[in-house]
């Protein structure tokens, strides 16, 4: 990992004024080293106004740590241990993993060795929904946090720096879209087992775990990836209609000769997420309508891309998405939003492709588009949902848009 990342937060503090930023959640953290930890709190990167940061970790991850991460590295015996701290924090943190006396002996020196002691620190004070870290719990920055990063720096300045963080991390670098291309790839095994799993007689619940299944197999090593997840939504046929687009809590229905079977997948990869959307036809090929609605949710992707470049507004790119469902004349053009960022967690929210939506694209940011169709007529909905980055010249997919629409 290079430190560009390290630079631009430094911008953004001295901007803020800030002396110092401690950052903890897993997302934050691969954002800026590349690291991603195994479980909430075993793991902190420390940025100071100038100069190096800092990533500290589990003593246990001293060499997961260096693979991705060439500056400065500490680590601490990962013990949920306050012995030597003194006052309400002991109390406050018994359940705050990792923040024993070497954490805090850490952020002491720190401070006093960059200047921040009793000055301004920032920290991740607004982020309401987070990204899990490798064992799936994930954490956020509660009082607990606060306190021990008041009394650590001896300030009670602490500074949201929650909107500079989501700012910086919508535009993705080189070494990000690399990562989320090779995530693609892997979301495509998942899809390799829908297709064959996604057949007359099957549970959803059984399609569901054939995605997931594969996607951890064949995932796990895949062109040097350490960790692998994903989960995913299954829904078949007249469940679509009242589910389809909010999430389907995928049950033990079967599938039937003709249903439109749909997955909605979320898959992480060395924390780097993939948010996709494919659907088929089980058994018998599909009606004219089904497979007119399929072919005008690939033209509005197509749309959507060819809108999607640096200064366009996500209003601009839902409006050509949208408006090409519309004219078709087809019913049931999707009530959500035609796409949102994505990359260091499932749903970002920059930018966000709504109606009249006023984010503007930048050159690197990354889209997950996902028009659709639901209706009785089509018996269920239509939906593919594909990742791209903006680029000078529109945006580009990460792999390749084709995926069959009749089920093998």
């Amino acid at each position: 990992m290079s430190q560009e990342r390290v630079v631009q937060i430094q911008q953004r503090m001295a901007e803020q004024q800030l002396d110092a930023v401690v950052l903890y959640l897993a997302e934050n953290i691969v954002l800026t080293s590349g690291f991603y930890v195994r479980i909430p709190g075993l793991g902190m990167i420390a940025v100071p106004r100038e100069g190096q940061a800092t990533l500290m970790v589990a003593d246990y991850d001293l060499d997961r740590a260096r693979r991705t991460w060439e500056g400065d590295l500490r680590t601490f015996t990962a013990v949920a241990d306050t012995t030597g701290l003194e006052g309400p924090l002991t109390k406050n943190l018994q359940g705050l993993l990792g923040v024993g006396p070497s954490v805090d002996r850490f952020l002491r020196e720190f401070a006093a060795e960059h200047g921040a002691r009793g000055g301004r620190v920032g920290f991740e004070g607004s982020f309401e929904q987070v990204a899990p870290p490798i064992l799936v719990e994930p954490n956020t920055v509660g009082l607990p946090t606060q306190e021990f990063l008041r009394a650590t720096f001896e300030t009670e300045a602490l500074v949201d720096f929650t909107d500079a963080l989501e700012d910086i991390r919508s535009v993705k670098l080189p070494h990000d879209l690399e990562k989320l291309a090779i995530a693609d790839e892997i979301v495509r095994f998942g899809m390799d087992a829908f297709r064959a799993a996604a057949t007359p007689g099957a549970t959803e619940a059984e399609v569901r775990s054939a995605i997931e299944s594969a996607i951890c197999n064949r995932g796990h090593g895949y062109r040097g990836v350490e960790t692998v997840r994903a989960t995913c939504c299954v829904a078949a046929g007249d469940h679509l209609l009242s589910h389809g687009w909010n999430y389907p809590i995928t049950g033990s229905r079967r599938i039937e000769d003709g249903d439109l079977v749909m997955v909605e997948m979320g898959t992480v990869v060395d924390g780097y997420w993939a948010d996709t959307t494919r659907t088929l036809v089980a058994g018998r090929p599909g009606t004219e309508l089904q497979r007119e609605a399929d072919a005008v949710v690939r033209a509005a992707i197509e749309a959507a891309l060819a809108t999607a470049v640096p200064g366009a507004t996500g209003g601009e790119v839902d409006a050509a998405a949208r408006g090409v469902c519309v004219a078709s004349g087809l019913d049931g053009v999707y009530p959500h939003q035609t796409g949102h960022g994505t990359g260091f967690r499932y749903h970002e929210m920059r930018p966000n492709l709504v109606p009249k939506g006023s984010s503007v694209l930048r050159e690197g940011m990354c889209l997950a588009l996902e028009p659709a169709f639901y209706s009785e007529a089509l018996g269920g909905g239509v939906r593919h949902e594909h990742n791209a980055y903006v680029t000078a010249d529109g945006a580009v997919p990460f792999g390749s848009l084709d995926f069959p629409f009749d089920g093998p």
